[in-house]
């Protein structure tokens, strides 16, 4: 996975407000724009984080044979 990869997704969260609670803790170090900087990287990394846990738990159910209504296709079929 890229930086522009990670960029991506963190934007994804800027627009949902998670921006301000990550760039909370560097708004002591640096000015605007490193608030701005570190808050993208972050909720990119939290957005990646959230992904790969939510993929790693579709692939368990799926070999334990659990239907949580997590995976898409099992939602339709249902």
């Amino acid at each position: 996975m890229g930086i522009g990869h990670i960029m991506k997704l963190g934007s994804k969260f800027l627009l949902r407000g998670v921006i301000y609670k990550s760039g909370k803790k560097a708004a002591i170090k640096g000015g605007k724009v490193g608030i701005g900087i570190f808050s993208v990287l972050y909720a990119g990394y939290m957005a990646y984080t959230l992904y790969s846990l939510r993929k790693e738990s579709i692939e368990e159910q799926k070999q334990l044979d659990v239907d949580r209504g997590w995976d898409r296709e099992t939602v339709k079929d249902n």
